[in-house]
């Protein structure tokens, strides 16, 4: 029979009743003989690692460790070391006795030399074996064809172990002269074993598969070899801290909190839990980053819902993050535009009122004014860089108006001479498309008039300034000042206004410089339209000198505003600020005195700049 086929009993044909009755006679005195003979002096040990049965048709089952049930024979195993794959020890027949393998036979084999038997690179089975109690040659078994002297020609023999299962296939050959032995072995209920309890636990590849102990499929998630058949069962291993203690203890290719379907919720140290297959923060107030991701309490995603991580929406009315502080009493939100009180700022320059100057404090560390704050009134919650605060000035500070002829202790405005072209040529304009294309004002008065010259302001509308850009003039008597003049209608600022961002080299006189004067319509002495200056509260910047005879008014959504910077001066009547824009350090309205209206100032401006307490100030 050839390797492959189905063992069967081999068959003596009885071609001579003598020859039969020899072999007959042969057989009784070889059973005799294994009867008659002592056991061999071999010891099992938890590291014979073989175990099953192999079956010849002819000699029957040769048993591969005294652990089979039912094998008899005392204590033996044959095994393999883990670390050479030599294959030693001893196997028992009830038929035939005693069998070594390898070294542990004595006698020279068939193919010459001493015995070995080893599992090579091919998983193959190799080498000889031998029954005991026969004499060399005849007690030989050859485990693989290529180690029998003679090759393997047709019959291509020799067990292989399946290293996933450690169970072997094929066949070993025992053959006698005339016909006899126990022809072909078969190997197929064979295995090296890893799955006892000493061998899942010894760190020992015992079945030489590349796994060892309870990596190995034979241990695998089998608590009742104290293998894991769940990452929290690692405590049968040794282990503690199941789902995070970095080993894959059920030996599934998943670790700790990836192995979904054990570590689920499972604690991952100190507040962590396992979710979706990663570490989760849970301890969202302990200062620690507690599921190793480099982000610690409410700066971790998974915080996103802790009520202490809640950011306070400042402007719904709701407490979000359930303190007891609803929006702007939530130190949270006191950086918040709509809970920081809006407040002035005169950079370079001082503040001057009438009646009396008082607001919103500036945040700590920010002044009102960089110079002095000045009052016939009280001075409160305004502070001055310079420590300047005049309150209770004895000569109240009256601006010019048109029921004073223009002229007050402030200074005087020529009106009359700024409309007669005494300080530049004077442009009557209908709009604001009159004011030149190229932005270089050349020194000239542009004057909108609706009512020296007889005309009414529209009701409800005003003069529309839209954004624009103002140039420096170029050559020695070019001129880059210029001045706008309202009459009886109010001045609406609707863009942002700005300055060429070049300087001039050589000429002051180019200095791009603007000015407005709005003035009042009067009827027997009483302004009765006119005068005011509204800044819309979409425009973030305004340049040059403004006066308003009467109010200018910063402007505001009544939502959150952005800021406003004034690069000149505001002087008027009645200064309102009602930007609604919180900031820590910046200012709601920002006037910063930039110095054009004293060394180019607009026509018709230069008395009242030189009367003026200091050229810094702003009004």
């Amino acid at each position: 029979m050839k390797p492959g086929q189905k063992p069967r009993r081999r068959h003596v044909h009885k071609h001579l009743v003598g020859l039969f009755a020899v072999a007959a006679a042969f057989l009784v005195i070889l059973n005799l003989a294994v009867i008659l003979t002592p056991s061999h002096p071999v010891q099992a040990t938890s590291a014979e690692n073989f175990d099953g049965w192999a079956w010849s048709s002819t000699g029957g089952w040769l048993s591969m460790n005294d652990t089979n049930v039912g094998s008899g024979g005392g204590s033996y195993g044959v095994t393999i070391n883990p670390a050479t794959k030599i294959v030693t020890g001893y196997a028992w027949s009830s038929n035939q006795g005693w069998v070594c393998f390898g070294s542990s036979c004595a006698g020279t084999t068939p193919a010459g030399g001493g015995a070995t038997a080893s599992i090579d690179g091919s998983n193959k089975l190799r080498g000889w074996a031998k029954f005991i109690n026969l004499t060399d040659p005849d007690g030989w078994i050859s485990l693989n064809c290529l180690d029998n002297g003679v090759g393997c020609g047709a019959s291509n023999y020799g067990p292989i172990e399946n290293l996933t299962t450690g169970v072997f296939s094929g066949y070993a050959w025992h053959g006698l002269a005339g016909g006899l032995g126990w022809g072909w072995i078969d190997f197929s209920a064979v295995r090296i074993n890893e799955g006892t309890l000493d061998r899942c636990h010894d760190a020992v590849d015992n079945n030489v598969n590349g796994a060892i102990d309870c990596a190995d499929d034979a241990c695998k998630q089998q608590p009742a070899l104290l293998c894991p058949a769940i990452e929290t069962q690692c405590n049968l291993i040794s282990h503690v801290n199941c789902c995070y203690d970095g080993d894959d203890d059920d030996n599934d290719a998943l670790v700790d909190c990836a192995d979904v379907a054990d570590c689920e919720g499972q604690s991952c140290g100190g507040g962590c839990a396992c979710s979706a297959g990663l570490k989760k923060e849970t301890s969202c107030a302990d200062a620690a980053d507690n599921d190793v991701d480099a982000l610690t309490d409410c700066n971790d995603p998974d915080c996103s819902t802790y009520i202490g991580c809640v950011p306070e929406d400042c402007g719904n009315g709701v407490d979000d993050n359930v303190n007891g502080l609803i929006d702007c009493d939530d130190p949270l939100c006191s950086g918040f535009p709509a809970c920081t009180p809006a407040w002035l700022k005169s950079q370079y320059g001082n503040v001057y009122s009438k009646l009396g100057i008082s607001g919103n404090p500036p945040p700590v560390g920010q002044t009102n004014a960089t110079y002095c704050l000045t009052s016939a009134g009280t001075v409160t919650n305004f502070t001055s860089q310079e420590g300047c605060i005049e309150a209770g000035q004895p000569a109240p500070l009256n601006l010019p108006s048109g029921g004073s002829g223009y002229v007050s202790n402030l200074g005087r405005l020529d009106i009359t001479g700024i409309l007669a072209g005494r300080y530049g040529a004077v442009v009557p304009i209908a709009s604001e498309a009159g004011l030149p294309v190229s932005g270089v004002l050349d020194g000239k008065v542009y004057v909108y008039d609706k009512d020296d010259q007889g005309g009414v302001c529209p009701s409800g509308t005003d003069f529309v300034l839209n954004a624009k850009t103002f140039n420096n003039a170029i050559g020695a008597n070019a001129r880059g000042n210029g001045l706008l003049v309202v009459k009886g209608c109010n001045l609406r600022i609707s863009g942002t206004l700005s300055y060429q961002p070049t300087g001039v080299s050589q000429y002051l006189r180019n200095l791009a410089s603007f000015g407005v004067l709005v003035l009042c319509k009067y009827s027997s002495g009483v302004c009765v339209s006119g005068g005011d200056i509204n800044i819309d509260p979409t425009v973030g910047q305004i340049v040059g000198l403004y006066f308003g005879e009467r109010t200018i008014r910063t402007g505001t959504t009544g939502a959150v505003d952005i800021q406003l910077k004034a690069y000149g001066a505001l002087v008027g009547r009645e200064v309102l600020l009602q930007r609604r824009y919180g900031h820590p350090t910046e200012p709601a309205e920002d006037v910063i005195f930039d110095g054009r209206g004293v060394v180019n100032p607009p026509p018709g401006s230069q008395d009242i700049t030189k009367s003026l307490p200091s050229l810094r100030d702003t009004f």
